[in-house]
Formats: C-alpha cells, sequence, structure tokens
C-alpha cells in the first residue's frame, strides 16, 4: 500500500479552495443579510418603543397632570 496516494497534491488543494471560493461568498452573503435584518427589525423595534412613549407623553391629558420626580 503506497502512503502517497490518500495525500493531495499541492495543485489540488488549490483547485479545492478556488472551487469552494463561491460558496465561502453566496453563505458569507446570506449571513450578512440575515444579520442586517434582525439589526433593522431590532432598531425599528426600539424606535417605535421611543415613539410610543414619546406620544402617550405628549396627549394633552397626561401633560396637564404633573409628575412628581423621584430624587436620587
Amino acid at each position: 500500500m503506497d502512503l502517497s496516494s490518500c495525500h493531495l497534491e499541492i495543485w489540488q488543494i488549490a483547485i479545492i479552495c478556488l472551487v469552494m471560493l463561491p460558496a465561502f461568498f453566496f453563505f458569507n452573503y446570506l449571513v450578512v443579510m440575515y444579520a442586517a435584518r434582525a439589526r433593522r427589525t431590532r432598531e425599528d423595534r426600539v424606535e417605535r418603543a421611543i415613539a410610543a412613549g414619546v406620544a402617550r407623553d405628549m396627549k394633552p391629558e397626561n401633560k396637564s397632570k404633573k409628575k412628581r420626580r423621584r430624587k436620587f
């Protein structure tokens, strides 16, 4: 049994890497798009919560009531 038959030559490894490069770019694109979408939805959720809080505080019936401020 020849031990060198199970080892790949350098050029074979280079070809495998070049063939797998587009797959790497594709999966990297998918991961980045998923992360960007998750970040965008998280930021939108925070902005909606802030806008709801501001709208609640700006209602006329809430403006007339003075809130006690906490002393720290």
